[in-house]
């Protein structure tokens, strides 16, 4: 019974050479194929390139500018009398038909999560405004900051 079994399982001295060079082979293979990534970059959309560059140069400037310790104390004083809902914010803005700069001028959303409104919108037109939440990472704070300043327009739904 061993024989039989040993004469399944046992190779020749040929075997063994082929079956080492095949799995030095396969190793080759996989190493090349997982290092490609490194070396093969996708194709570039220029178009969509340029308007995110274009909405972060938007959000860039809506930041404000890093201030050093003696302005800053120069400053407390006007800080503690004005508020963040101070701000003026835009208008109503209708979610299926706002571009990225529209989008980051509301507070919270930068290009990151405005480049993922538009992605998700490409797929799903917006029927009510607490759809937003199912953009990948919006948090609930955010949604609630924004949501008064979003409606859905029910002729851009018809349109598409």
């Amino acid at each position: 019974m061993k024989r039989a079994i040993r004469s399944y399982i046992s190779f020749t001295r040929n075997e063994r050479i082929g079956i080492v060079c095949l799995s030095a082979l396969i190793i080759i293979l996989l190493a090349v194929r997982i290092t490609m990534v490194y070396y093969v970059h996708p194709k570039h959309n220029t178009a969509e390139e340029q308007k995110l560059r274009a909405a972060w140069e938007v959000f860039k400037r809506s930041q404000p500018k890093p201030v050093s310790d003696s302005v800053r104390n120069e400053q407390a004083t006007y800080a503690d009398k004005t508020s963040e809902d101070d701000a003026p914010l835009p208008s109503i803005i209708n979610i299926n038909t706002a571009d990225s700069e529209t989008l980051i001028r509301l507070k919270g959303i930068g290009p990151a999560m405005a480049h993922k409104v538009l992605v998700y919108r490409k797929k799903h037109l917006f029927k009510r405004v607490d759809e937003l939440l199912d953009v990948q990472s919006i948090p609930k704070e955010t949604f609630d900051v924004v949501k008064k300043h979003l409606a859905v327009d029910s002729s851009s739904e018809d349109a598409k």
